[in-house]
C-alpha cells in the first residue's frame, strides 16, 4: 500500500463477532487514491469489504535542513504552526547510516541531531 502512494497503513489486532481474533488494516491516503486503494485491498487481501472514513488533517509546515553535528551532516525536519518553531525530529535513515558509520546506538546519533537542532534554530 505505501508503494502504491498511501500516505500510511497500519495493523491493529481486534476482537471480532463470536469472539474470534482479527486484524484491522488502516490505510491513509488521499481523497483522490480512495478508489484504487480500495482495489488494491479487496484484490489482494480475503476482505469482501472496505469501510472508508473521510477524515481532516492539519499538519505543520515543515522544513528540512541539513545540521552538523560529531557523526557528520544529519537531515532534521523542522515543524511550524503560525511561523514558530513546535517540532525538530531528525530524519531516523541518516540517524541510523550515521550510527553504522560511527558504530554507535542510533538513539545516540538520534539526540545529538536533536541536541544541536534545538541549540542551532
Amino acid at each position: 500500500m505505501l508503494a502504491a502512494g498511501a500516505l500510511d497503513v497500519f495493523m491493529t489486532a481486534v476482537q471480532m463477532k463470536k469472539n474470534r481474533p482479527g486484524t484491522l488494516l488502516t490505510v491513509l491516503c488521499g481523497r483522490n487514491d480512495v478508489d484504487r486503494m480500495a482495489d488494491l485491498l479487496l484484490t489482494h487481501t480475503t476482505s469482501f469489504g472496505v469501510r472508508v472514513h473521510e477524515v481532516q488533517r492539519r499538519k505543520l509546515a515543515r522544513k528540512s535542513v541539513k545540521l552538523k553535528t560529531k557523526f557528520g551532516q544529519i537531515e532534521v525536519k523542522i515543524g511550524r504552526l503560525g511561523g514558530k518553531i513546535v517540532s525538530r525530529s531528525p530524519e531516523f535513515e541518516a540517524c541510523k547510516r550515521a550510527a553504522a558509520k560511527a558504530d554507535v546506538a542510533v538513539k545516540e546519533v538520534y539526540s545529538e541531531a536533536t541536541r544541536v537542532a534545538e541549540e542551532t534554530l
